[in-house]
């Protein structure tokens, strides 16, 4: 017969897991620009690539590409999503450990040494979730360093308060907002389904880990 108490644990686990999946599988951030012709950009980013959506008219198109043929300047911030990449690969692999371990509890008792292993993947599962999401929140300063760095490029010959100017807006100080030009075309960024995934998988693990803690799942 299974038992109540892991097997609530062991649903909390995979549904976290579910969110790392995502988290590796999907865009991360994204950048819209409303025009005040009409026209929608829309960017999406991950890792690896890029995904750009136009809206023109009400016609659509759309692309993905890599980030050696966007132009511009995304070494700073590639560090930023692939270290995210990293925490969540590795919050994924804590976790299907932990699915292994509590999977034996679902039937008959286990080892107290299988239940510090357990445990010990639980926690490592938050601990690399949590630095995964706090992670990302760095990318406005990255956005910075990579528009320095473009701006400085010789061949726009722009001085250093241009540069300044430039890279000091709003995109690359928050990590979620949106701002209105003065030709009244809207500028709106912020995470997107990756990054709530992750959020979501760190809220279900830390719930996982009190319930672990508190309820007595490898009572018989």
């Amino acid at each position: 017969m299974v038992k109540v108490l892991p097997l609530i644990s062991f649903i909390l686990i995979i549904l976290a897991a579910v969110c790392t999946i995502i988290g590796f599988s999907t865009y991360w951030y994204q950048i819209k620009i409303e025009g005040a012709d009409g026209a929608v950009i829309e960017t999406y980013y991950k890792y690896n690539k890029v995904n750009v959506i136009v809206s023109i008219d009400g016609d659509e198109v759309s692309g993905t590409t890599g980030y050696d043929e966007v132009d511009g300047e995304f070494s700073a911030q590639l560090k930023f999503y692939k270290a995210a990449l990293a925490m969540d690969i590795l919050a994924f692999v804590n976790l299907f450990f932990s699915a292994c371990y509590l999977g034996f509890a679902l039937f008959k008792g286990i080892s107290q040494a299988s239940q510090t292993k357990f445990k010990n993947s639980l926690n490592g599962a938050t601990i690399f979730l949590i630095i995964a999401t706090f992670v990302v929140l760095g990318l406005p300063k990255a956005r910075r360093e990579d528009c320095e760095d473009y701006a400085n490029d010789s061949s726009y010959n722009y001085s250093g308060s241009q540069v300044k100017d430039i890279c000091s807006i709003g995109i690359n100080k928050k990590f979620i907002g949106s701002e209105t030009e003065v030709d009244g075309s809207k500028y709106s960024w912020g995470p997107t389904t990756a990054w709530i995934a992750i959020v979501i998988g760190l809220g279900l693990t830390f719930f996982n880990n009190v319930f672990v803690y508190i309820a007595p799942i490898f009572k018989d």
